[in-house]
């Protein structure tokens, strides 16, 4: 099997898995999982439309270079990890457990801004934790404007917060 071959499997893998997470939430809003969480509407918004930045990126760019699979299942596998603690109920019988997609999500994002933009890894650092910083916020203010319940206290928006900082230290540090 070819590393090509592979990345297109994964990718593809990865792609119906997300494609079942959504419909799950979709067709069940109610279900306790993922009730109160403003699951459905996030993930439809944010990894429906995340999930497709490659893609675009690769259809508008002038140049046309080899798809970057490896990269965008990097980059899916980010996405993939949160709707798969959501639907397996990860979140909310693991206390802690929502500290490993923060770590891998950011720092794979890190990984993918970097190679995708060109980035410098210290560019990609700040991006990926603006971003994560940025997904948190909302998060929180949803809670507060709304009344989801995703956030359990300052200590867990620290903590995931903390543990997207290390994630992109390590994954641009593994990068090189």
């Amino acid at each position: 099997m070819t590393s090509r071959f592979a990345a297109v499997a994964l990718n593809l893998t990865l792609r119906v898995w997300i494609a079942c997470f959504l419909v799950e939430v979709l067709t069940h809003p109610d279900d306790r999982r993922f009730k109160g969480k403003a699951i459905p509407v996030r993930n439809l918004l944010i990894v429906g439309g995340l999930s497709l930045l490659f893609p675009a990126l690769h259809l508008f760019r002038r140049r046309r270079a080899r798809y970057p699979w490896w990269t965008d299942d990097l980059w899916l596998s980010l996405f993939w990890l949160d709707m798969a603690g959501n639907s397996f109920d990860l979140y909310d019988r693991y206390t802690h457990f929502d500290l490993i997609p923060h770590l891998h999500g950011t720092g794979a994002s890190a990984v993918a801004i970097e190679r995708a933009f060109g980035s410098t890894r210290r560019q990609a650092f700040f991006a990926s934790n603006a971003l994560h910083a940025a997904l948190e916020a909302q998060e929180y203010a949803t809670d507060v404007l709304f009344g989801t319940h995703n956030v359990r206290g300052w200590w867990d928006s620290a903590g995931d917060l903390l543990a997207g900082l290390l994630g992109t230290a390590i994954y641009l540090r593994a990068e090189r």
